[in-house]
């Protein structure tokens, strides 16, 4: 593996854009695709007001959505002072492996800034760090998407665990193309079945589709009537009568937005944190991912019950190398599935 230096150079060498090294970075971005636009453009206003005041700051937001990235090695970093002051990404991904966790996360090296109200969704759901390290300022929530033209005589799925059920045997669509697939989904159903829930939710799954082909109007032409998809395609496409959003009862599966900010420049760079405290839920498009303190989509109010976040919880996230984990049911889930088709 290349380290970062090097692969910085190599990228130089192909006439690409010219990156600064990670240390150099003020912040380092990755967010969720549909919000990245709108994200762009409320931190570019914060850094003209940073240039005018003759302070200006040097920040990285990957724009492709699968592209490999610069700074992809950065988790393996051993130095400090070879991070960027804010470090925002997406999923139980690089920055929740155990390596980097011990040497920069449990040493206070970084240090939480939180909303001044956190929404009642999220403070059920266990979603605030209780260490004080990670901030998970929003969520992807994982849904269903049913197409009950294809269901057919089966009765509705409302819950994860319904989906187990061998009657559901080809009948889901799991968000899983490329490096677009629910983590949150698969790491919940290890936690409560083991490797046999991994097995037989794979059993029932007959395609796996990206979010976006998935949230087309009237589902995708291939797969079952059930679609395991982010809760923004869902209810942002224009769907027919026969296409019904379920929010399950035992919440949506969610996979965390969230950011690291060094201790030490938590005062320089404040402005830039207060995006994902405060700017991030005044964006519309946010909503779809639930800041966490608001606010939520209004169609959350229209649910007949309250509705739950599925959150893996942080005890779980600490006692075990959850990156490696994920890592693991995604390459044993597409293999398993393969299997099956």
């Amino acid at each position: 593996m290349k380290t970062l230096d090097e692969l910085i150079f190599s990228v130089k060498q192909m006439d690409e854009e010219e990156y600064l090294p990670a240390g150099q970075l003020d912040m380092l971005l990755y967010s969720p695709c549909p919000v990245k636009l709108a994200t762009k453009e409320r931190i570019d206003a914060i850094l003209s007001q940073y240039e005018q005041e003759g302070t200006p700051l040097s920040i990285h937001i990957p724009m492709g959505c699968t592209s490999v990235d610069p700074y992809d090695p950065l988790h393996s970093e051993t130095d400090p002072e070879k991070l960027p002051g804010i470090i925002a990404s997406i999923g139980f991904g690089d920055f929740f492996r155990q390596g980097f966790s011990e040497r920069f996360v449990q040493t206070g090296v970084f240090e939480a800034v939180l909303p001044e109200k956190i929404h009642p969704m999220h403070q059920a759901a266990g979603i605030v760090d209780p260490l004080g390290q990670y901030v998970v300022y929003g969520l992807t929530p994982y849904i269903l998407l049913i197409d009950t033209r294809r269901l057919g005589d089966l009765p509705l799925p409302g819950s994860w665990d319904d989906l187990l059920d061998p009657c559901y045997k080809g009948q889901i669509n799991m968000c899983g193309d490329g490096d677009d697939m629910a983590d949150a989904v698969l790491v919940n159903y290890y936690k409560e079945y083991g490797m046999e829930g991994i097995q037989r939710f794979a059993a029932n799954t007959q395609v796996l589709l990206h979010s976006s082909q998935m949230g087309k109007s009237g589902g995708s032409s291939q797969g079952g009537g059930i679609y395991i998809i982010p809760y923004f395609f869902a209810e942002t496409s224009r769907q027919p009568e026969y296409m019904k959003v379920v929010w399950p009862q035992d919440g949506a599966a969610a996979s965390p937005l969230y950011f690291l900010a060094q201790r030490k420049d938590r005062q320089r760079l404040a402005r830039l944190i207060a995006f994902f405290t405060e700017g991030f839920g005044q964006m519309e498009s946010a909503r779809w991912f639930l800041p966490l303190g608001g606010p939520v989509p209004d169609s959350l109010g229209e649910l007949t019950a309250a509705p739950k976040i599925k959150w893996v919880g942080w005890d779980y996230i600490r006692a075990n190398n959850i990156t490696a984990i994920r890592d693991e049911l995604n390459h044993t889930f597409r293999r398993l599935v393969g299997m099956a088709s």
